[in-house]
């Protein structure tokens, strides 16, 4: 029984990453269908049918676990009512064994004659005893024939949910392998159409990542000048203290905030706890999002010789898509990119979040938002793509997104 509940355990876990896979292939076949109308091809586009591919294969690995996992089960739930039955069929041919021994002595006279035939008392009170028990013995025989009954009743239902299950998984396995193969299809052509204009894409390319450079230039400008005036703050803040306290515990509570870069009042350096303490669990900026490029440096996947410096991610997301904030902060900088959208960076005590792209934007410099709060919306390019850039800092060192976004 432990065998089973463990691989329950398995099972359900691998049913929400179904789930979640099957989610994410919905997402981006929403995406290319948006993108379809422009009939241009892109490497983006190419990004976006290679994520597909990979999660189609997780998604076939993952119903492929699921359906080892229920045979086991079904071969464990098959032995399990053969074990019941087996038993059944021995509790039955004892008590029919006693029911046959009671009709040879089924009269109350012939119990009491026997009992008071006994040579003495002694042993009148053992035949009383035996009789007594055997009666108790018959009906729990009966008591635990019908037990199991009900025991092989409930195993055969399970048995037969768990081979529609299996049913219903094969039949899930055989369609996404179909799936894949078109995909596959679509991928090669898409590649081949791709290479023949490889040329016109490296110098588009080029002329993206130099924007690129320069709104990254711009961001850690923001972010630089940010740490600067709160720094200044911090200063006077600690300096007004100084001067004005003379209490052990208010010299303390200065002492506390030097271990933070801008974070000097106790609500900052709340927040900045806060949201340490939120890694890996902070929300996506956006629902329906496809990360289509991940931190750090990495070769492009489909051009060779070109190398991709990220400092946050890229996450392509549906027409006109709602961009929200991840953790509650405070808006500092408002600003337009290279390519004329709109960027918004947030403060959260020591931390901070970049969003760029966005073709309007819902919030004011200085104000204060909480987490999920709509900030703005997602632009779109001349290819018909949306996409925003996420970056989180503390203090002036980036961070991996993918380490704090909840999977």
């Amino acid at each position: 029984m432990l065998d089973l509940f463990v691989s329950a355990q398995d099972r359900s876990k691998l049913e929400k990453q179904k789930a979640q896979l099957e989610k994410e292939i919905n997402d981006i076949n929403l995406i290319l269908k948006q993108t379809s109308k422009t009939k241009k091809v892109s490497t983006s586009e190419l990004q976006m049918l290679k994520k597909k591919i990979s999660e189609r294969q997780r998604l076939i690995a993952n119903i492929s676990s699921q359906t080892n996992i229920l045979k086991s089960e079904i071969s464990v739930t098959q032995q399990s009512i053969s074990d019941l039955q087996r038993q059944i069929s021995a509790l039955k041919a004892s008590y029919a064994q006693m029911l046959r021994y009671a009709q040879r002595n089924k009269t109350s006279m012939d119990k009491f004659t026997f009992i008071f035939s006994s040579k003495d008392y002694s042993e009148a009170y053992r035949r009383f005893i035996f009789f007594r028990q055997f009666g108790q013995t018959q009906k729990q025989r009966l008591q635990e024939i019908q037990q199991k009954t009900r025991e092989l009743n409930i195993r055969t239902n399970e048995l037969e949910v768990k081979k529609s299950n299996q049913e219903y998984l094969l039949a899930a396995e055989q369609k996404n392998k179909a799936e894949l193969d078109k995909e596959q299809v679509n991928k090669e052509k898409t590649l081949t159409q791709i290479k023949k204009k490889e040329k016109q894409y490296q110098k588009q390319l080029k002329t993206k990542q130099a924007k690129r450079k320069k709104l990254q230039q711009q961001i850690d400008n923001a972010i630089a000048a940010e740490i600067r005036k709160q720094k200044e703050l911090a200063a006077k803040r600690k300096a007004a203290a100084k001067k004005e306290s003379t209490a052990t515990k208010q010299t303390s509570k200065s002492a506390k905030s030097t271990k933070y870069v801008i974070s000097s009042t106790p609500e900052d350096i709340a927040l900045s706890d806060n949201f340490a303490a939120n890694k890996g669990r902070l929300p996506f900026p956006c629902d329906n999002g496809v990360v289509v490029s991940t931190y750090g440096i990495h070769p492009h996947p489909d051009i060779k010789g070109v190398q991709i410096e990220n400092r946050g991610i890229d996450v392509r997301l549906p027409k006109s898509a709602s961009v929200r904030a991840v953790f509650e902060g405070t808006v500092c900088k408002i600003f337009f990119g290279e390519d004329g959208t709109k960027c918004v960076i947030i403060r959260h005590g020591e931390y901070l979040t970049v969003y760029t792209s966005l073709k309007s934007v819902s919030v004011n410099d200085g104000e204060k938002v909480v987490t999920r709060q709509v900030i703005g919306t997602v632009s779109s390019n001349s290819d018909g793509e949306s996409e925003i850039h996420f970056e989180i800092w503390k203090g002036y060192n980036h961070q991996n997104p993918m380490l704090w976004l909840r999977k």
